[in-house]
């Protein structure tokens, strides 16, 4: 979750340090730029977290990277090169001197979530994770290619913003190919139990892998199911945990957050909010998100709130985010009798994370200059949720969704939470009427049949998105495509 941004062009440098320092929230260090012929790339982090502070380049200085990313098969992707040294030990090093040996098959070969540039000679490289973990955006201005980590860094330098497509690499010279996705891994299940007991090895794994050495962990907790297994794992890798909750006062979530916390012994901390911080907030909100899809903001209010929150103490944390769409979490997925709809079911929400609940929680992190671990989307976890068959993904006698993950950790939490029904988080935690109840009333029906058509057939779906969009169109115009605004349909 770092910061990079660039210009393919032989002119408007300068144009580099103006973009990261639109996104300069995105870390605590100063911008570090790389000045080539043809190109200018650059990069921001935080000392703490971040594996590439700089550009890195190769000693010829034709070739230079720029990366915001994390692999968990570094070591493994050194022990492939075989006519370079390594100087730096570091990620970004690793790719580089990958592709210089294996060209673009190198990007099918990377393991983990990242979005990353490399300057070669007269042409770019870009490349995004194949789940859209780690956000990318890129347009044209005139003959100039220009990309960065976020929309504002870039809007009023192209004509229009497109977001850089997951599981994708451009060269300049050529265009944008898919490479490799995610497959199921191979694995033999000795039933339904086994399968969990395997899930439950996994998740440990993949916590541990995604935590940096030397930094205090948080998680943000609001008591649902994903959120309190994270935080359950996390309990048993330190002895100093904390763990943070937002909500308006009587929210559901708030009291299983408190049950969790007292359960599993983490030092944890509480906000409340109300209408009126929730409208302070909201400009700052909509800025940073870079959408106004209604659902997604008005989780995103309380996702931004909690990261504020856990930033007095904490410059990194663990998030649940991912086991919804993994683990068929979604109520309306029980509607599917057949199993081959559960699983395309499954496929499609995956492939709509990068620009929505990924995009939350990318925008509420890097807002407070921090960053948030996703132990669920970790590739090893990914590739065993897809192997899973969809039938024990629903399963019981209530047809309870994500029955792995809840029989694997029944043991370490509360039976009332790791049993809990799904509750969307902006309903969990309070906040499902305050808005939309104020938009109502200050936004009348007039004005809003008036203004929710936004053309090319994309229709506002109520006042409260009107109301989203508004403040959203006075700071990024009409420069970003619609079709490139993630609409949530089950969150």
């Amino acid at each position: 979750m770092a910061g990079i941004a660039g210009i393919l062009s032989s002119q408007n440098h300068d144009l580099v340090p103006k973009m990261l320092e639109r996104i300069g929230h995105r870390g605590t260090t100063q911008p570090k730029i790389w000045n080539g012929s043809n190109a200018a790339i650059g990069t921001l982090g935080i000392s703490a977290l971040d594996d590439a502070l700089r550009p890195t380049e190769t000693p010829s200085g034709l070739r230079a990277i720029v990366w915001d990313g994390r692999l968990i098969n570094n070591r493994d992707l050194r022990k492939k090169l075989t006519l370079h040294e390594m100087e730096e030990n570091s990620e970004a090093e690793t790719v580089l001197h990958l592709y210089e040996e294996k060209g673009t098959q190198a990007i099918s070969q990377l393991d983990g979530e990242f979005a990353m540039a490399i300057v070669d000679g007269d042409r770019l490289l870009m490349a995004r994770d194949r789940l859209g973990v780690r956000p990318l955006y890129y347009g044209f201005s005139n003959d100039a290619l220009c990309f960065a980590s976020e929309v504002k860094a870039i809007v009023d330098v192209v004509d229009t913003v497109l977001e850089f497509p997951s599981g994708c690499y451009l060269l300049s010279n050529q265009g944008i190919y898919p490479y490799q996705p995610y497959l199921p891994e191979p694995i033999l299940f000795d039933g339904a139990k086994d399968s969990a007991e395997q899930l439950g090895d996994l998740l440990d794994d993949a916590v541990t892998r995604c935590t940096p050495d030397g930094v205090d962990v948080g998680v943000w907790l609001s008591g649902g199911v994903d959120s309190s297994v994270v935080a359950a794992i996390a309990r048993q890798k330190t002895d100093h945990l904390l763990t943070f909750s937002v909500g308006v006062d009587g929210a559901s979530d708030l009291e299983y957050a408190q049950r969790v916390a007292s359960h599993i012994g983490s030092n944890h901390h509480t906000r409340l909010y109300d209408l009126d911080e929730a409208l302070e907030v909201l400009d700052d909100v909509i800025y940073h998100l870079e959408s106004f899809d209604a659902p997604l903001v008005r989780s995103t209010i309380g996702n931004y709130l909690v990261a504020g929150l856990a930033a007095d103490h904490d410059p990194f944390v663990l998030s649940g985010e991912g086991g919804d769409e993994l683990f068929a979490g979604y109520d309306y997925q029980k509607e599917y009798s057949r199993g081959l709809e559960l699983t395309l079911s499954v496929q499609e929400t995956m492939r709509a994370l990068h620009n929505t609940a990924l995009q939350r929680v990318d925008r509420s992190a890097a807002a407070h200059k921090t960053r948030a671990g996703l132990p669920f989307l970790d590739p090893c976890v990914v590739r065993y949720a897809l192997a899973l068959p969809s039938q024990w993904k629903i399963r019981g006698p209530q047809d309870i969704e994500k029955w792995p993950l809840r029989h694997a950790f029944a043991d370490a939490l509360p039976d009332d939470v790791i049993w809990r029904e799904k509750v969307k988080f902006w309903q969990g935690a309070g906040a499902s009427d305050l808005l939309t109840e104020y938009a109502e009333n200050e936004i009348s029906d007039h004005a809003f049949q008036k203004e929710r058509n936004l053309g090319n057939g994309f229709i506002l779906r109520s006042k409260e998105e009107l109301l989203y969009y508004r403040s959203y169109q006075s700071f990024f115009g009409d420069r970003i495509r619609l079709e490139d605004i993630g609409r949530t349909q089950h969150l």
